[in-house]
């Protein structure tokens, strides 16, 4: 289980939209288990823990935006689903070396 494999899934969602059209009307529950038997290992803390420090970054560093409800990123995910939300609007907006860089431990803390 890992942050690293949920990374590799956002990138998976990013880059196969039959893929993110499979996942994106699932639950979370739903969502861990087919990710599990399509061979990623994840739980849903470490999925959390990756979408906050993700969107932080784009609120924080990207946009320079404070990290409230005036947010520019919160209002993209309105009317949408979540996954769709996160992909569109949080992951590519990360480059691939980015989100690599988000697994790396002593990374964490500098974003």
């Amino acid at each position: 289980m890992s942050q690293e494999s949920f990374i590799r899934f956002l990138i998976a969602m990013r880059d196969s939209p039959g893929m993110r059209a499979r996942y994106s009307p699932r639950n979370l529950g739903q969502m861990l288990f087919h990710a599990k038997n399509d061979g990623f290992d994840f739980t849903a803390p470490e999925l959390f823990e990756v979408i906050g420090r993700l969107e932080a970054n784009v609120i924080l560093t990207m946009d320079r935006d404070p990290f409230d409800g005036s947010s520019r990123l919160w209002s993209r995910m309105w009317g949408r689903r979540f996954l769709d939300y996160l992909v569109e609007h949080v992951v590519r907006r990360h480059s691939d070396d980015d989100l690599q860089g988000f697994i790396r431990a002593s990374d964490w803390g500098q974003r």
